[in-house]
């Protein structure tokens, strides 16, 4: 198990100033994985701040010595909205990669996740062009965050029946506690045992990562869990986490 540094309001809420001096004290602490995207932050600036913010450190330091793990498909076309995401046709796949290279100002990227599943495109399309990407050496690996079951089911057979490039990295929502029951989170998908199971079925050597792990401190700071995880079981597990 290890830690990346999410850098979701780097270049917005969070300065570039500040974001150079959190990034410099994680590689202090031996961190190396460092997790954006390029819609972030959308809803706070246009989307596109935290690689571009990224890619400026980068500049500072050994391009080598850290993992830059960022996701592509959400961006907003209008800016504000997801209903309105780029999505993960080829067309949409090349102009989200050349963009990313050069907000980061890299020539490669260490994993590159699909941000959300894109419907409207066949999986065989996202996945072969993603592929023609990793045969190049422009991505290293590759990663999958937010798709359904039978999606994710689907997806991992065409990967195996094409001999394509594998799914090596999952990003899912999960925390230590268990939201509420039958919760609608939108395009977020939590962590749940059968979907694991799938991922480890079709690679037994995939990573796993989990976001919104803190729940934004809500582990840390007394009071209320966010509403979405507010039970008297998990009230009372967090008790004893503080304690």
């Amino acid at each position: 198990m290890k830690a990346g540094l999410g850098t979701a309001a780097f270049g917005t809420t969070i300065s570039s100033s500040d974001a150079f001096d959190v990034l410099n004290a994680f590689v202090h602490m031996g961190g190396r994985v460092i997790d954006t995207a390029n819609n972030y932050a959308f809803r706070a600036g246009k989307g596109g701040e935290s690689e571009q913010t990224i890619g400026e450190w980068l500049k500072t330091v050994d391009r080598s010595s850290v993992e830059i793990h960022t996701k592509i498909g959400a961006l907003p076309l209008d800016g504000q909205d997801l209903s309105t995401a780029e999505g993960l046709s080829k067309a949409a796949i090349d102009s989200a990669i050349s963009a990313s290279l050069s907000r980061l100002g890299t020539d490669y990227i260490d994993v590159l996740y699909t941000h959300i599943d894109d419907l409207n495109t066949p999986l065989e399309e996202t996945w072969e062009t993603l592929t023609h990407y990793v045969n190049q050496g422009i991505i290293k690996s590759l990663g999958i965050s937010n798709y359904t079951l039978d999606r994710l089911s689907e997806l991992c057979v065409i990967v195996e029946r094409e001999a394509l490039a594998p799914i090596s990295y999952a990003q899912y929502r999960h925390t230590v506690i268990q939201p509420k029951a039958n919760l609608d989170f939108g395009v977020q998908l939590c962590l749940t045992h059968d979907i694991k199971a799938l991922l480890l079925d079709a690679n037994s050597d995939i990573t796993i990562v989990a976001y919104s792990p803190l729940l934004e401190g809500a582990f840390e700071h007394k009071g209320k869990l966010p509403e979405a995880y507010d039970t008297p079981e998990n009230e009372r597990f967090v008790a004893e986490l503080r304690a």
